[in-house]
């Protein structure tokens, strides 16, 4: 190990052993995207008319990093939804047409350890959706 390298490694551990967040990997081990299909009362899915079936799913976007994180992009190629998304919680972004890149929340934080934003769409079958990018906004 080069000498340079071993003040930073000391300071790491030191906060590690303090209980401090070090937030290093929170995109991709951290930040997730769930979707199920919503039931209703009676645990049924819930499923809308017209020719072709159209299921509903709950997306949730959970933070369990330990830092609080903002500007959340979720790639979602050929999104389509039958009823309207609340743009405040899912939005195509300007410039992410090809990509299919959202906004996730409006861009503000997602407060750590748990905390999530969930929006609801309607369509035949399941969309991908993968975090992309987002900001490390505030260290707990």
């Amino acid at each position: 190990m080069e000498p340079k390298s071993k003040p930073l490694l000391a300071l790491l551990c030191l906060m590690i052993a303090k209980g401090n967040c070090v937030c290093l990997r929170c995109m991709n081990d951290y930040v997730v995207v769930d979707q199920q299909l919503v039931e209703n009362d009676h645990g049924e899915v819930v499923v809308c008319g017209g020719e072709h079936t159209l299921y509903t799913f709950r997306v949730t976007v959970t933070n369990r990093c330990c830092c609080e994180v903002s500007s959340v992009v979720v790639a979602a190629p050929r999104f389509r939804s039958a009823v309207p998304v609340e743009p405040r919680l899912f939005r195509r972004i300007a410039g992410g047409e090809e990509k299919g890149y959202y906004l996730v929340g409006d861009g503000e934080a997602i407060p750590n350890n748990g905390s999530s934003v969930t929006f609801f769409y309607a369509w035949s079958t399941v969309f991908r959706m993968d975090v992309v990018s987002m900001t490390v906004s505030k260290y707990r």
